[in-house]
């Protein structure tokens, strides 16, 4: 491994542990044990001895983010000596740089703003943005500069929508911490024994709070999403699995992100039923992070196995060269007019915009909102493909 690699893996390493960490301090309630940052109190480096053990939570923290802003310096230092012609660590070290400060920036305006849901949230966010990132310079890294042709990026394309999900659905798990939602239900997979949420009147035992109906749909959603999101990963597996014999990495790769977020699934039913624990929601979060981490490393695992299987030359002789296309090859070529990778941004942001603009689902029962849901989505589609082609 070169010195680029070898510090690309402990920075990814120190990132999942800050992102273990800082869940730890949102279980704990440590997150306002040092009322000053980026210091614990004025004038001290170190906590006092008989310091609370809050406070010791919440500086590992800070110290292990103040650690990894090194790091990724670092990183960015090694790319400009050993890599500058290969823009594609050069750049994305130096955004790391700027990611990292920016995080830093978010989590004293956490503090100062008293841990509130959204600052939270924003701050969840940014991490895993960071995590994102650090797993794609490590891979990258591991492929050579130079590549050939293009490839098949239509594998490509299923694992970058499948990570694109999988962050979706960790914003949808934060926002529910955010709202304090996270035991409206005491039943798990049922929500009061029912697919539809509804309001049961009582939280489980020793648990203080009300239940609204924007707290109801806020956990609601997030199960709905983590069950769509299953079905995507789970597809991206077994397609991957179907080209095991010609990328086995791959297929390995995938399906080790199935089954963490299987094993995820599973330990999100225990905090509900173990009145969350806290080491249910950091495990769970840990997980989280795995799942969007495996995610974003097969995405673009993929995209440089495709390039590497591609001919130097690419496909246009072969194009010129080749048999009459088959009907089907006709069809995908007409739905590439369409420019398919667009329209897929425009169905992510759909759903949740129509929740946003009433914070809750509209005042609808649950079928007719399903149906003006789907039929939103088929004419968007329709209207953009037309547009775009």
């Amino acid at each position: 491994m070169t010195r680029f690699q070898r510090l690309a893996a402990a920075t990814v390493a120190a990132a999942f542990l800050l992102v273990v960490i800082g869940v730890v301090v949102r279980a704990t309630d440590s997150g306002l044990a040092c009322p000053n940052w980026p210091g614990c109190f004025p004038g001290q480096f170190l906590p006092s001895l008989d310091s609370d053990g809050h406070v010791w939570i919440e500086w590992l923290h800070r110290t292990v983010a103040a650690v990894i802003g090194f790091l990724i310096l670092g990183l960015a230092v090694v790319a400009w000596l050993d890599h500058r012609d290969r823009r594609s660590l050069l750049w994305p070290s130096f955004a790391a740089v700027l990611l990292v400060g920016f995080q830093a920036w978010l989590g004293g305006r956490t503090v100062q703003l008293g841990n509130t849901g959204e600052s939270v949230t924003a701050h969840l966010a940014a991490a895993m943005a960071l995590v994102g990132l650090l797993v794609y310079l490590l891979v990258r890294s591991s492929y050579p500069a130079r590549l050939g042709g293009s490839g098949n990026q239509r594998f490509t394309l299923l694992a970058a929508f499948s990570a694109a999900a999988v962050f979706g659905v960790l914003l949808f798990g934060a926002n529910v911490t955010a709202q304090g939602a996270g035991l409206i239900f005491p039943d798990w997979p049922l929500m009061n024994g029912s697919l539809v949420p509804s309001p049961a009147g009582l939280l489980p035992p020793g648990v203080d709070g009300f239940v609204d109906s924007s707290g109801l749909w806020t956990h609601a959603l997030h199960r709905y999403a983590a069950a769509v999101v299953l079905v995507i990963v789970a597809s991206t597996a077994w397609f991957a699995r179907r080209n095991r014999s010609a990328q086995p990495r791959l297929a390995r790769l995938a399906a080790a992100v199935l089954v963490t977020y299987l094993v995820q699934v599973v330990v999100g039913g225990l905090q509900v039923l173990l009145l969350l624990a806290p080491w249910t929601q950091t495990l769970h979060v840990a997980l989280g992070a795995l799942v969007w981490g495996g995610s974003v490393a097969l995405a673009v695992s993929a995209y440089y196995e495709a390039r590497i299987a591609a001919p130097a030359g690419g496909h246009a002789e072969e194009a010129a060269a080749g048999p009459r296309p088959s009907m089907g090859e006709q069809i995908r070529a007409y739905v590439a007019l369409t420019k398919p990778r667009i329209i897929e941004l425009l169905l992510v942001t759909t759903v949740p915009a129509m929740v946003l603009a009433t914070r809750e689902v509209p005042g609808l029962p649950m079928v007719d909102w399903v149906r003006l849901t789907f039929w939103t989505l088929v004419c968007g589609t329709l209207a953009a493909g037309s547009a775009n082609a």
